[in-house]
């Protein structure tokens, strides 16, 4: 699902610039590391529609867009294709709070109390209990578990390749050799924590998802690797140990309380280690429409709506303030931007020698 999503905000991302609200970015040169907020986040190699190309559908209301995803589940139950392309196609009309979150401090309890209403309202429902909403709901039992799970399901030459492109982005990044010890948080089928893995890395992965985790380890018995595997939350698992790199790809959005698992994870790397984020839906900044019209908070296309519906937390952020709650939460943060895949844009840091506490 999170590979969907990302497909659904890249093309977001090429049609909002294309329809003018807010001046494209030029692509930057490979490996462009970004030190402090830029401008705007480079995005994919230009795109433009063709004119009178599909131009995505505008629901004016929650409830409609609630009425809308209904309606396409039962008529389109039998062709999950074509399901997950009509939601993709979606986009909710930004409601006032939004405006109103633009107004305020990003980083106070207000914003993120505000944050959490529109959250709910998008659901349809109130409480929360990731140990409860953050399961995909099924079992994974009649997948083969060589070719039926993501990315491999997707039967996508060019999702494939952007899902290797981030592989090795992040492999560039990684900063430790094989033999190093590595925490992946939210791995869902595990495909690049048993690629690193087989590479030589001391691999260990936390999901709250029993289901990923069961095959994860029968992939990785049946290919002989050693990978360690606890179940629990972000910032939990492996008491006491610590890692030289610790790593969320396609996952950290799903933190709600992100400031607080920021902080708790510089406790959890070696000397030099790093944290990297990436996949994750960074915006550009300035955004007053499209599917992150504010720093953070959950994204208005119809695909992230639709997950919300089912429980999960699907955050967006505006590039600059990521950057800045990272600094916050006592990180020395770098952008690296991915000259033409916008899923392996990334943000990779080392534990800061003193936190800023400014925005």
């Amino acid at each position: 699902m999170a590979g969907r999503i990302g497909e659904a905000l890249g093309g977001l991302l090429r049609e909002w610039r294309r329809r003018g609200r807010q001046a494209p970015a030029a692509p930057a040169p490979s490996g462009t590391e970004v030190d402090g907020p830029p401008p705007a986040l480079p995005g994919p190699p230009p795109a433009e529609a063709p004119p009178g190309g599909p131009v995505r559908r505008r629901i004016a209301s929650i409830a409609d867009m609630h009425a809308t995803l209904q309606r396409l589940r039962e008529d389109l139950a039998h062709d999950p294709v074509a399901l997950g392309t009509a939601m993709a196609g979606l986009e909710l009309e930004p409601p006032p709070v939004c405006a109103e979150l633009r107004a305020l401090d990003p980083f106070s309890p207000d914003y993120a109390e505000r944050v959490f209403a529109l959250m709910a309202e998008l659901r349809g429902a109130k409480g929360f209990n990731p140990r409860r909403d953050e399961r995909i709901g099924h079992s994974l039992a009649d997948r083969d578990p060589w070719t039926g799970l993501s990315p491999w399901d997707h039967r996508s030459p060019s999702f494939l390749a952007e899902m290797f492109e981030c592989y090795a982005a992040m492999l560039r990044e990684i900063g430790a050799p094989p033999g190093a010890r590595v925490l992946e948080y939210g791995p869902g089928t595990g495909q690049f924590l048993l690629f690193l893995a087989r590479i030589g890395y001391q691999c260990h992965a936390v999901d709250v998802e029993p289901e990923y985790l069961r095959v994860i380890r029968f992939q990785a018995r049946t290919m002989r690797l050693p990978v360690r595997l606890e179940r629990g939350l972000f910032g939990e698992g492996f008491a006491g140990e610590r890692f030289d790199a610790i790593v969320f790809f396609e996952a950290f959005h799903h933190a709600r309380d992100f400031m607080g698992l920021l902080r708790h994870l510089r406790g959890r790397l070696n000397p030099g280690g790093r944290l990297i984020l990436c996949g994750e839906p960074l915006l550009p900044d300035g955004m007053v429409d499209g599917p992150v019209p504010y720093p953070w908070g959950p994204r208005l296309d119809g695909m992230s709506i639709e997950a919300i519906q089912r429980g999960w937390t699907e955050l967006g952020y505006q590039v600059s303030f990521l950057l800045a709650a990272l600094r916050r939460a006592g990180w020395a943060p770098r952008l690296v931007a991915h000259p033409t895949t916008f899923r392996a844009h990334m943000i990779v840091s080392t534990v800061a020698e003193e936190p800023d506490h400014g925005i």
